[in-house]
């Protein structure tokens, strides 16, 4: 699933708000139509007392008749008209409103999620990486771990093959890695998938995912291009940020135990090889191949 695809889904889950308003409007318009039928006794009886008035000027007294008839015929228009309004325009506003909202959201959900070293799989619907980031902001690290290693866990066949397909020139080296990853050889596939995410990150931007330019990752570079598209420009906010996977060493708080790219690569932790780590590892290639993907040669 590509990102116009999750924005479409997003979109299509307001509209559903909107979708849910024709039963008003359809009771609405059943309305008009008995009122419509009420007017139409009168407008029978007025067209009979016309017939029986023809002694007198036909135009005149057919313009006085109209008016009378059509009156509360106008009446009952704009009333139904500012009803339809009345009822969308509130659906309409909070629509809007979301869509304004969306980019800060997301760059502060996928933040708060790579904080903790995980990252988002743009095949998750929009509404899990609320609920992520909610669980997160209240404490439950614990959840949100087991929640995430069993998704990533349950999705290594298509990840493997979503990326191999997009960089079809670094398929063996991913295989190696998911195929370590499988074998419980954690030591092995995460420096392999920490390399290939960043030679992702060099190959479709030219730009690295772990080596920072004025404190920041060099990858900002690409994401500023991107301010104009501000829900892009969000999506791709975990690589414009210092998180703990590419903090430098002196960056990262002491005593900290997350994953870090520097300190595997330099043999400077020893105990990184857990499987939450190797699943934390998946999630970050997956997301670097899946939000660059596009730029991709091979996809």
């Amino acid at each position: 699933m590509d990102l116009d695809h999750q924005m479409k889904l997003y979109a299509e889950a307001h509209l559903k708000q909107l979708k849910n308003l024709s039963g008003d409007i359809q009771a609405q318009l059943n309305a008009s139509v008995e009122v419509q039928r009420a007017l139409w006794e009168p407008m029978r009886r007025a067209l009979e007392d016309q017939w029986a008035e023809l002694a007198r000027p036909v135009s005149a007294q057919l313009d006085v008749t109209t008016a009378r008839i059509l009156a509360p015929v106008a009446a009952q228009v704009a009333e139904f008209r500012d009803a339809i309004q009345r009822t969308l325009a509130p659906a309409l506003e909070e629509f809007k409103q979301a869509f304004r909202q969306l980019p800060p959201r997301i760059r502060v959900a996928l933040l708060t999620l790579g904080s903790h070293g995980w990252y988002f799989d743009l095949d998750m619907p929009m509404e899990a990486l609320w609920r992520l980031e909610g669980a997160l902001e209240e404490g439950d690290v614990a959840g949100v771990e087991a929640s995430l290693g069993e998704y990533f866990e349950s999705e290594l066949e298509r990840i493997e093959a979503s990326i191999s397909a997009r960089f079809p020139n670094r398929s063996h080296l991913i295989g190696a890695a998911f195929s370590a990853h499988r074998r419980g050889e954690y030591a092995l596939s995460i420096p392999l998938l920490l390399a290939q995410t960043d030679g992702i990150c060099m190959e479709v931007v030219k730009h690295s995912l772990f080596r920072k330019r004025d404190k920041k990752p060099q990858t900002a570079e690409y994401v500023e291009q991107m301010a104009a598209d501000s829900v892009m420009s969000a999506f791709l906010s975990p690589l414009a940020q210092t998180l703990p996977i590419n903090e430098s060493e002196k960056e990262k708080a002491p005593g900290s135990i997350a994953l870090n790219r520097h300190e595997v690569l330099h043999g400077v932790s020893l105990d990184y090889g857990t499987t939450t780590n190797g699943l934390k590892a998946v999630s970050l290639i997956n997301y670097v191949a899946c939000i660059l993907g596009k730029g991709a040669k091979g996809a």
